[in-house]
């Protein structure tokens, strides 16, 4: 049983979606958000399907052809979130849905599915207690569970203290078990172990339907929360300061004291995305945000093709966090900034793209490499590294270099006792975060010495 669409635009998260054509007596029988690029296989006659059009096609031909398969899951209206990836509903797309009696609606961008969600989800629901008034006391409990936004435990809780008997939540069937609705993917079930009378059949077929209302709402929030980091995310990155308020620093649980490098992992998947494709991104990007709250950090991320980019607190090993998520990848990383300062950051990531193997590259770690394979960025910042330096200390980090790393060769160039020398060696040793007895270090310096002396030469 469901409800006209003409009544559920009467909702108030629906009151402002503009009608453009379509049947508005067809029956909506759930409401379902729907944003993948092949919706057939998640579309059931009857539902409303709110999207995006994020992944619709773009091109006329095409976006007819999926109009065609979409009008055919015979869904009650399809509404369309504008203007965002769409300015407006695609003319080519109206007309085919049109056509074949599918209600089209254009809701602002500004409405989020969650709100839609919960209140079609909720009048549906209503609709269900009112014809079934043996079960009054079953159903007034059902909706305080919805309106006390209580989760799926709770709910079961309650449902077998009203029935006297235990009612839970299993993937398969089991004694008398129905279907918890969500959509076209498979929700798992309510059991209530052996028979049921005719009340308890339909106090858990209302169950069903607030657990799935339950957990397709906290998906829709997942998914809100998702998009509205990704955008917070991008902004970041861009170095819009306007984004980047307390309030939302907070709510993405990042600390605007802390440091992070921005890390991209890139996957090994064929460009453009197939299904499949989008569907491992989707997989490596939920093992990365569980993985950052496993251990205390914002789980911010942004997709971009084959690239899952995040926030990598400075205070967590990047070698370490990589062995966790268990992946063949390279995982590049940015030099640690505040939130604020996260500008250029991914420009840093881009100039490691040249190393293709799996594993860590951190961008300050990897100067002598970039600039072994061209990188003319690299050798600027090899230069500016050493300008950090006090005139005394460069003099003796160029006299040491040139010296065949000889102290008293050194000391002895510039007529200073070696102590002197040593002193200021030290004081390049804590300015550059170095070791001048590590091979790796020295050899940088070297390059980056070198560097200088033929700079000054030429000038």
């Amino acid at each position: 049983m469901g409800l006209a669409l003409q009544e559920l635009l009467r909702l108030p998260a629906l009151s402002r979606a503009r009608v453009l054509g379509g049947d508005l007596a067809r029956q909506v029988s759930w409401v379902h958000v729907v944003d993948l690029p092949e919706p057939a296989p998640w579309v059931r006659p009857g539902q409303l399907v709110l999207t995006t059009g994020y992944a619709w096609p773009r091109e006329a031909g095409r976006l007819e052809a999926f109009a065609h398969t979409l009008a055919e899951r015979e869904p009650a209206g399809v509404a369309l979130a504008v203007p965002q990836f769409f300015e407006r509903f695609p003319p080519v797309a109206l007309e085919v849905l049109a056509g074949k009696g599918v209600a089209v609606l254009e809701l602002p961008w500004e409405i989020p599915f969650a709100q839609v969600t919960e209140e079609v989800l909720r009048r549906l629901l209503a609709r269900q207690l009112e014809v079934r008034e043996r079960v009054h006391l079953l159903h007034r409990a059902l909706m305080q569970a919805v309106l006390g936004r209580e989760e799926l435990e709770t709910l079961l809780e309650r449902l077998s203290q009203l029935l006297g008997r235990p009612v839970r939540y299993a993937d398969a069937p089991l004694g008398f078990s129905v279907p918890v609705p969500l959509g076209r993917e498979r929700g798992g079930y309510l059991v209530l172990a052996g028979e049921a009378d005719e009340v308890e059949r339909q106090a858990l077929e209302n169950a069903a339907l607030v657990a799935g209302l339950i957990v397709a709402h906290q998906r829709a929030l997942a998914e809100q929360e998702a998009r509205l980091g990704y955008a917070f995310l991008d902004a970041l990155l861009e170095g819009r300061q306007e984004a980047l308020t307390w309030e939302r620093a907070r709510a993405f649980g990042l600390d605007l004291n802390e440091r992070y490098r921005l890390g991209v992992l890139v996957l090994p998947l064929s460009l453009p995305l197939s299904e499949r494709d989008f569907q491992e991104r989707e997989r490596v990007s939920q093992r990365v945000r569980d993985l950052l709250k496993r251990q205390g950090a914002s789980a911010l991320l942004s997709l971009s093709l084959n690239q899952v980019r995040f926030l990598l607190p400075e205070r967590l090993d990047p070698q370490g966090f990589l062995r966790e998520l268990s992946g063949a990848w390279p995982l590049y990383l940015s030099r640690p900034r505040r939130p604020g300062e996260l500008r250029g950051a991914l420009e840093e990531v881009e100039r490691l793209f040249a190393f293709q193997e799996p594993g860590v590259y951190l961008y300050e770690t990897h100067l002598v490499p970039r600039f072994l394979l061209g990188d003319e960025e690299a050798r600027e910042e090899l230069r500016a590294w050493l300008a950090t330096l006090r005139p005394g200390e460069l003099e003796a980090l160029l006299a040491w270099v040139k010296g065949g790393f000889s102290h008293k060769r050194a000391a002895r160039a510039l007529g200073i006792h070696l102590n002197t020398l040593r002193y200021r060696l030290r004081r390049v040793e804590e300015k550059l975060s170095v070791s001048l007895q590590d091979p790796e270090d020295r050899f940088r310096l070297e390059l980056a010495a070198r560097i200088l002396l033929l700079q000054n030469k030429k000038r």
